[in-house]
């Protein structure tokens, strides 16, 4: 039985999934998905959220089979040590290098935006700062923070909202124009954006509810990300002229709201920007606890926190070597088809084994 310090309501799992799928790719997102599929990005991001759901499915059976283990621990139950070692190592690896790409990107945003004359390796460090402290504290903290800036969800589609007075309706058709191969090329950049919910294969034995109400709480989790990015996408699309200017806008939110002030607010992007910073945090911290508890997982160590300094150089290290733009993309290329295995192909995978070998784990139901 894990320790009650660490337990979290089946309520704080739905916001900590959030969290975990709401990160720094809000901004980039409406160019990625548009610039493929124009005016259907909004469809695209729809499927993007149904194929979400489809892999969130096969997670939580699995989950089920083993309630008390996390994936590090299955791992080795299902391929025995030595190879479960390996998949852990290469786990906690792929979540160093997509956390320091997340840290790469939210830099990048702040030189371009608001400090263009700070040293990124300033602003990167002071985020990991943070979330360290964050992280540090076990669980029940960091959901209990996840619950807390929640909201700032709502006060961004809000600002979206505003800007929306001056869209036009009318550049989102003609609907379905696109072919379904494109839509579904567009979806794919729209999946990369939505992947968080796999932090729910190394929480789950800490949740404290039922089988079925995780499945519930996850599934709510994915159905509000896959709406307020839907939201999102369409905003974008009739603000900016899909098949023109939505191409040559990077981060069109910011665009649309940078036009706009108040009595009391001069610079709404800054503001915008001032709460994603809080989203991008919690983004960070995700990976920052699964790359510390994979760590702890390969050499047998209860808690994690005595790895997160090391973790987080690691971030620090890797993030400093893009540099905007192609090396961007080049990161991209690689880690894409990882999404695809560590996210998609080895859950299911050994979803499929646990049946095969006919391991399951036995829980006392007392």
């Amino acid at each position: 039985m894990k320790p009650t310090a660490n337990r979290i309501t089946n309520k704080q799992l739905v916001f900590m999934i959030i969290q975990a799928q709401i990160g720094v790719g809000i901004l980039s997102l409406p160019h990625d998905v548009a610039s493929i599929a124009k005016q259907d990005g909004w469809i695209s991001t729809i499927i993007a959220g149904v194929f979400s759901q489809a892999i969130i499915f096969v997670i939580w059976g699995l989950c089920r089979r083993f309630p008390d283990l996390s994936l590090y621990q299955i791992l080795p139950k299902l391929l025995g040590k030595a190879f479960g070692k390996l998949f852990i190592f290469c786990y906690a690896l792929y979540f160093m290098v997509t956390g320091s790409l997340v840290l790469a990107r939210y830099s990048d945003i702040i030189d371009k935006w608001i400090l263009p004359s700070t040293p990124n390796w300033i602003t990167m460090l002071l985020v990991l700062l943070t979330c360290i402290y964050i992280v540090s504290e076990g669980l029940t903290s960091i959901a209990r923070f996840y619950v807390l800036v929640s909201p700032i969800l709502i006060v961004l589609v809000v600002l979206i909202s505003y800007s929306m007075k001056d869209a036009n309706l009318l550049y989102i058709f003609p609907i379905g124009d696109h072919s379904i191969s494109t839509i579904l090329k567009g979806s794919k950049e729209a999946a990369f954006s939505m992947l968080g919910f796999e932090l729910f294969l190394f929480i789950h034995p800490y949740v404290h509810s039922s089988g079925k109400d995780k499945l519930v709480a996850i599934t709510t989790a994915n159905i509000f990300v896959t709406i307020f990015y839907t939201f999102m996408v369409m905003a974008s699309i009739v603000y900016f002229e899909p098949n023109v200017d939505i191409g040559l806008t990077p981060e069109p939110l910011l665009y649309m709201i940078k036009a706009y002030s108040f009595q009391v607010l001069e610079r709404t992007d800054l503001f915008f920007l001032s709460l994603w910073l809080v989203i991008v945090a919690t983004s960070i911290a995700n990976w920052l606890l699964l790359s510390s508890m994979g760590l702890a997982s390969l050499v047998r160590k209860k808690h994690y926190a005595r790895f997160l300094p090391i973790v987080a150089g690691i971030y620090l290290v890797l993030a400093l070597i893009p540099d905007q733009g192609k090396n961007f993309e080049r990161f991209n290329q690689v880690l894409g088809p990882s999404h695809y295995i560590f996210i998609v192909i080895i859950p299911v995978l050994l979803f499929i084994l646990s049946f095969i070998l006919t391991k399951k784990e036995v829980v006392n139901k007392a």
